[in-house]
């Protein structure tokens, strides 16, 4: 059974597939995320808009670079998805640091959100393929 594990944090991801985690894995792709690196003014193209509150301006509900890690996680989730359409993978592992990995899962639609077979709160993003194979078999 095709198994596919994704590596990833807000700046980066890496997806590999394997027939036997625990012994294999073969990096498909590797994704980085640059926007994910830039602060908040350097991502938000203009200052806040004005409002008729006496207290100041009107700050949006998300920041830039929250904004930037849903982004890039809409966008994995989705090639998640092309993947699976074209039959490379009957089961999933995440491993991302706890906020990426919420995104990742809120983003995962049926029947993706199924194939889950584990998730590890970790950020391993720049981590060899011997480590990752160790947090495998863990």
């Amino acid at each position: 059974m095709e198994t596919c594990v994704i590596v990833a944090n807000n700046a980066r991801a890496r997806i590999f597939v394997s027939h036997n985690i625990y012994k294999h894995l073969s990096e498909q792709e590797d994704f980085v995320h640059s926007e994910a690196r830039l602060s908040n003014r350097e991502l938000a193209s203009d200052a806040a808009g004005k409002s008729r509150d006496p207290h100041g301006s009107y700050d949006p509900a998300t920041s830039p670079t929250a904004h930037e890690a849903e982004s890039f996680a809409l966008l994995l989730t989705r090639r998640l998805k092309e993947l699976h359409n074209e039959r490379h993978f009957e089961q999933l592992i995440l491993i991302a640091p706890p906020a990426f990995l919420g995104l990742l899962r809120k983003n995962l639609r049926k029947p993706l959100d199924k194939l889950i077979q584990r998730s590890i709160d970790k950020d391993l993003t720049t981590a060899g393929i011997e480590e990752l194979l160790d947090y495998l078999r863990d």
